[in-house]
């Protein structure tokens, strides 16, 4: 079944509605019809366009036509948008110059002639024709200002419901960040702590140092992780930033600390200063790539270079290693949950950078960020 699409008619708009109408009064006063018609009935017709833009001038521009008694629609239609602009002063001023335009009979020699009743219908009729639109306009807007009214009440509503779902977020974030710092810290104290005690009862020069390295990394973890937890619950007091966090010129130490055969091309990195946030993301991406090294390529050889690129306008750093020197065996072996290139991906882009993980040639693997400076 064909559906037949029709075409919607625009509608008249309230300006072509408005002289719709002020010409159809003005058939009333044809027989009528002259120079002091032509004379008060063409301004009024002509200011109708104007009454938004210029209410008052508009209003004067029709009294006449009141005065006379020819047209009355045009005043009234814009006398409903003087009082519909929310202005008391204005709109009392105009709404005394119409009630004042249709008191003033035509032609003034008439005023004695009036009888009371006359007068009396006259006054009626002025008071209609000025407090009228008045009140439809202060009415209309008064039902403008409501919606307004109700549309920031509605916006406020959504911001509050906002802010209260953040603050739920905060108190969550709060509380694990609590039961992290518990957990994780109660193990990771008792690696140091047997760490330090096999450290005091080893003989053997090598296992000595083992431990000592163990030891040394778990109080360094318990750091990291005390500033980290401290950050994450910023919500709950004041934001504790950490008090060292790593930098470039550090990298010589992790490479050192990382138990790998590291072939390292580090030029002197630390004698430049570098853009807030970038020093502690290239950090922890070679850090994350040398503890994939030892997750998925144990005895692998890896090739590291940190430099400055030719055009100066970013950090390259490149993570290369080898094909894995041993095979992974055993319930103990080290296992990652796939988040690790991810977050990696994640410290790039929030400096406007890339990260790119490929396999290489001969088995290898390497990771290769740019970091603009």
């Amino acid at each position: 079944m064909i559906r037949r699409r029709h075409r919607r008619r625009p509608g008249l708009s309230a300006e072509q509605v408005a002289v719709v109408c002020a010409l159809g009064e003005l058939l009333t006063v044809l027989d009528d019809f002259g120079v002091l018609a032509l004379a008060v009935c063409a301004p009024a017709l002509l200011a109708l366009p104007l009454r938004r833009r210029l209410p008052l001038t508009a209003l004067c521009a029709t009294l006449p036509a009141v005065a006379t008694w020819h047209l009355l629609l045009p005043a009234m239609i814009t006398m409903y948008v003087v009082a519909s602009s929310r202005s008391p002063g204005r709109t009392r001023l105009s709404c005394g110059l119409l009630c004042a335009a249709a008191l003033c009979p035509w032609p003034l020699t008439a005023v004695g002639e009036l009888t009371p009743s006359e007068l009396l219908g006259t006054v009626e009729a002025a008071g209609l024709l000025s407090i009228g639109p008045t009140a439809l306009g202060l009415l209309a807007g008064a039902r403008a200002e409501t919606e307004a009214q109700l549309v920031r009440l509605r916006a406020s509503r959504e911001r509050e419901q906002r802010l209260g779902a953040e603050r739920a977020v905060i108190r969550e974030r709060a509380r694990l960040a609590r039961d992290m710092h518990d957990t994780i810290s109660h193990h990771v104290s008792i690696i140091v702590v047997q760490a330090g005690a096999l450290r005091s009862v080893e003989t053997d020069p090598a296992k000595r140092a083992d431990a000592e390295s163990i030891r040394e990394h778990g109080v360094r973890a318990l750091e990291e992780l005390r500033d980290m937890v401290g950050v994450l619950r910023g919500a709950d007091g004041p934001v504790t930033v950490p008090a060292g966090p790593p930098r470039l010129a550090d990298l010589p130490g992790l490479v050192a600390d990382s138990m790998l055969d590291i072939t390292a091309d580090l030029p002197a990195l630390a004698e430049r200063s570098w853009r807030p946030g970038l020093e502690t993301a290239a950090y922890r991406i070679v850090q994350e790539a040398l503890n994939n090294v030892r997750k998925h390529a144990p005895g692998a050889s890896v090739a590291l270079s940190a430099a400055v690129a030719e055009d100066r306008g970013s950090l390259v750093l490149e993570v290369r290693n080898g094909p894995p020197g041993q095979r992974r065996e055993g319930p103990g072996e080290t296992t990652g949950g796939g988040h690790g290139l991810v977050g990696l991906r994640e410290r790039a882009e929030q400096l406007g950078g890339r990260l790119t993980a490929s396999p290489s040639a001969g088995g290898g693997f390497l990771v290769r960020a740019v970091l603009p400076l």
